[in-house]
């Protein structure tokens, strides 16, 4: 049973930061140091400076790059940079943007969802986590003790109850309205009616969440929360610290939109990967097509790539593999293939995946890239752009990319149900939700009060 409550949330103050487009980030695993420096040179109280701390010489145990995350929030707080809300509400978010020429308006709400070990099946996730990225995260957050970034949840909601009820209860104006990072706008309005909390709550009770972005957060929370409760085991049940913050999605929402994640490969393992042989053993498994080569500029030629992968799937697991001086090919999984191979090594819900077809059998059987090799940034990177694969390829920077079509929400519901994990980067969402719209203290002495 889901437990959602809502919360007295940490916001930037309109006097004192006027313009939220100048401090908000996307979430801390999509910045680039590149694009770090940018957002932490674009104003002095950036999120950036909270939720990617950098270390410094002479750093230790007692004086690092957390403990001075910690105490910039802090001043932030005393300095009232941020302040809290004078009393719990849900925020009815709207995310408007454009893709592909269509117009976008992805609703969510942000709130506390009461923290369930997986194995309880209330929260599901579908991708698989690495321990470095938890252990940062977790630093950050005994030192700070606060959910600086919502974590993208999704929930089945086929009649749109939930956003119906907010939208009906949300104040005639929104508490901010800005552009976010990428230029899309951001609606965000404090929901604070009882009767419409607490419903909200009682429509959501019985519904799973699944994981879309953040399962490193969120295992980073269940590993402070039994943190926490060592040191203080008199704590009350209703601790802040036994809930974590989300942005909340209906799964059923039209504009609910995943990217793929196109995979970008280079660096020595790959030295000795020759254009004949890959060739030749792509063909154990796959239709080889050589595609025509670009003949206008590289968003065109990105352009065809993407339709020709869409066409393509209706016959199953389709690919184009780009590299060996611009060249392209289509790869079409042979039938019976998935069946043979892949289902007895695995559960049907992975199997039919678009992501583990390339990773098994391309990745792993013909390049020999196993489990770590593919977990590596200096081998593999990502992309949901075709233009930046092909660009990549054309600077050099990278030997390999193999495109794929979006992994499909019903896929990511499958996978979750059944307590399956996907390999990373199997989804990318889109859009991120952004960072430094509200923000939750945990505070072991203050006790979450559910509505329902």
């Amino acid at each position: 049973m889901a437990q959602l409550a809502p919360l007295r949330g940490l916001h930037y103050n309109g006097i004192k930061v006027p313009d939220p487009e100048a401090v908000v980030t996307p979430p801390y695993d999509v910045i680039s140091p590149k694009e770090r420096e940018v957002y932490a040179a674009r104003h002095p109280q950036n999120m950036v400076h909270l939720i990617l701390p950098q270390p410094q010489p002479g750093d230790n145990l007692i004086k690092n790059r957390y403990t001075r995350a910690a105490a910039l929030f802090s001043q932030w707080r005393r300095e009232e940079i941020l302040i809290r809300a004078p009393e719990p509400a849900f925020y009815y978010w709207e995310t408007i943007f454009t893709l592909e020429g269509r117009r976008h308006t992805r609703r969510g709400l942000a709130g506390l969802v009461r923290l369930e070990p997986f194995s309880a099946g209330v929260v599901r996730p579908h991708e698989q986590t690495f321990s470095a990225i938890k252990a940062d995260r977790l630093e950050l957050l005994k030192h700070a003790e606060a959910q600086f970034s919502p974590i993208f949840s999704l929930y089945p909601d086929p009649d749109d109850r939930v956003m119906a009820l907010l939208q009906g209860a949300s104040p005639a104006e929104p508490m901010m309205d800005f552009n976010g990072p990428e230029g899309h706008e951001e609606r965000i309005f404090r929901v604070t009616d009882p009767a419409c909390l607490k419903e909200v709550c009682l429509t959501l009770k019985d519904a799973p969440i699944y994981i879309a972005d953040g399962h490193h957060r969120y295992e980073t929370a269940l590993a402070y929360r039994k943190w926490i409760s060592q040191q203080y085991p008199q704590a009350s049940p209703q601790a802040a610290f036994n809930y974590i913050l989300m942005y909340l999605a209906n799964l059923h929402d039209p504009d609910l939109v995943i990217l793929p994640a196109h995979r970008l490969l280079k660096g020595p393992r790959l030295k000795h990967v020759e254009e004949a042989p890959l060739l030749q053993h792509l063909k154990t498994y796959f239709e080889v097509e050589p595609l025509p080569a670009p003949a206008g500029p590289g968003d065109v030629y990105g352009e065809f790539l993407e339709q020709t992968l869409k066409e393509g799937r209706p016959q199953g697991s389709v690919f184009v593999m780009a590299g060996f001086g611009g060249k392209t090919w289509l790869l079409t999984l042979k039938p019976g293939v998935a069946g043979a191979i892949l289902g007895r090594q695995m559960n049907p819900a992975l199997a039919r995946l678009d992501v583990v077809v390339l990773n098994y059998l391309i990745f792993e059987k013909i390049l020999r890239l196993d489990s770590t090799a593919q977990d590596d940034k200096e081998t593999c990177q990502y992309t949901s752009r075709i233009p930046e694969a092909l660009a990549a390829l054309n600077r050099g920077e990278v030997q390999l990319a193999f495109l794929l079509n979006p992994t499909l929400i019903d896929q990511v519901q499958g996978v979750a149900t059944a307590g399956l994990i996907m390999p990373r980067k199997s989804t990318y969402f889109y859009p991120k939700v952004i960072t430094g719209v509200v923000l939750n203290p945990v505070d072991r002495r203050e006790e979450i009060i559910s509505p329902c």
